[in-house]
């Protein structure tokens, strides 16, 4: 029984003596209040704790009281109550550890962390402090016989700072892990329609390079005594690659091979773009108003004037001929495209060089055409750059040498591309396009 609970012999110091105050104004506003349970099974213990505490206020809150007899009625109560703030608990009551039982109870089944639990014994002896701090998740102890009118106001108040404390914080957690499921749940309806879309953007890549590939020539073509030959290999669905050969009138043949800068849709898009552009050229020349398809540095010319206007931010690595199937002489001009065209004639092969810059890329680019008197069993090798990046060899220079060898010793793709051990059926780390022109 804490000194100040019992009797009038000890009312001479001032700590020690409860003075209750005059009952104060009654406000018509209620103050919110601190819930506290007390688990004693002293019927006395409770009256003298709500005396002592039946002025408190802290942070404009008073204190409502709950009591408890027991260590299992307080587990009804806690059941019910789940807003109590601060527990001032008994250790020895229906049993000698019913108290210390309880606090168990609190943590581990019911995990509430948040509620204050303050030890309070008579029989300090039956629970040692120093074991009880220890092995329990409490939040203060007292001895009865310590708690001061000041000290037990002292003691609620540390309790219930802890309290706001820790509430805000669960409180905080609560909202961050709600916050967390949320966002974990956008994030797997965004996985969804992601994984959807990506479903769909892929059937309509597939459905794009059918489109594309629609659009290339046969594989073989034969004019006269000439035959053409092609192989494209997309590094991804669709290609920025294209390759094209056809008849412009009976007796002059239009062919070419064009690399965009990247890869895949966006590439893509300015192949169709380039088809177009060439395609209504040719309908102009076979309504005799333009010459301009058959006239390999204007339509270049003009193609770059047209894709600089158009703002398209692609440019076109791009190689233009056109063969007189009579004369067998070739018209070209080059716009930035690498390796150079391969001639093999007589048993020797050499590049046809022509350094310029492709379509697209500065408004001051000029091209020229070049003229080149084919003889029968010529082959001419058209190649796009990504050849060169499956080749072995350390520098460029070496990479030309090779594949100058090698397309000298074999007379179709099928048979180049094994010998210069290239897969086309394994992943390509850029699109790869071979065009032959061959005078049987």
């Amino acid at each position: 029984m804490p000194q100040d609970f019992d009797g009038p012999e000890h009312s001479g110091a001032d700590e020690n003596v409860l003075v209750f105050a005059a009952d104060a104004d009654i406000s018509d506003e209620p103050l919110a209040s601190w819930t506290v349970l007390i688990v004693d099974d002293d019927n006395e213990i409770h009256q003298i704790t709500k005396l002592a505490l039946r002025d408190f206020s802290f942070q404009q809150h008073k204190l409502e009281f709950i009591s408890a007899y027991s260590a299992a009625e307080a587990r009804d109560v806690l059941a019910q109550h789940p807003e109590i703030a601060l527990i001032l608990l008994d250790v020895v009551m229906e049993t000698d550890d019913a108290g210390l039982t309880l606090v168990r109870y609190i943590r581990q089944q019911l995990h509430n962390d948040v509620v204050r639990i303050i030890l309070r014994t008579g029989q300090p002896g039956q629970a040692p402090e120093q074991r009880v701090v220890q092995d329990y998740d409490i939040n203060d102890y007292r001895a009865k016989t310590e708690l001061t009118v000041q000290r037990l106001n002292t003691t609620v108040v540390s309790a219930l700072r802890a309290y706001i404390a820790i509430e805000q914080l669960a409180r905080l957690n609560a909202s961050l892990e709600q916050q967390v499921q949320a966002r974990t749940a956008e994030l797997l309806a965004s996985n969804q329609q992601l994984t959807q879309s990506l479903a769909e953007l892929e059937a309509g890549e597939r459905a794009g390079k059918q489109v594309q590939f629609k659009m290339l020539p046969p594989q073989d073509f034969r004019v006269a005594q000439f035959q053409f030959s092609h192989a494209l290999y997309p590094s991804e669905f669709m290609s920025g690659d294209f390759v094209d050969y056809f008849a412009a009138d009976e007796h002059k043949v239009v062919f070419y091979i064009a690399d965009v800068s990247g890869h895949g849709v966006a590439s893509a898009f300015v192949t169709v773009y380039l088809k177009r552009f060439i395609s209504a050229n040719l309908e102009r020349y076979r309504r005799g108003s333009s010459a301009l398809v058959t006239d390999p540095a204007a339509l270049l010319a003009q193609l770059n004037a047209e894709l600089l206007q158009e703002k398209i931010g692609k440019y076109i690595a791009l190689f233009y001929a056109v063969l007189d199937t009579e004369s067998g002489e070739l018209t070209y001009a080059n716009a930035g495209a690498f390796p150079w065209p391969l001639l093999h004639q007589a048993g020797h092969a050499s590049y046809l060089p022509l350094k310029s810059t492709p379509v697209g890329m500065f408004d001051f680019a000029t091209y020229a055409n070049q003229n080149l008197q084919l003889q029968q069993g010529n082959r001419l090798w058209l190649f796009s750059d990504g050849i060169l990046d499956l080749l072995p060899q350390q520098d460029t220079e070496q990479k030309l040498q090779h594949l100058q060898h090698s397309s000298a010793q074999h007379s179709d793709i099928a048979a180049l591309l094994q010998a210069l051990a290239i897969k086309p059926e394994q992943p390509l780390p850029d699109d790869l396009t071979i065009l032959t022109l061959t005078w049987h």
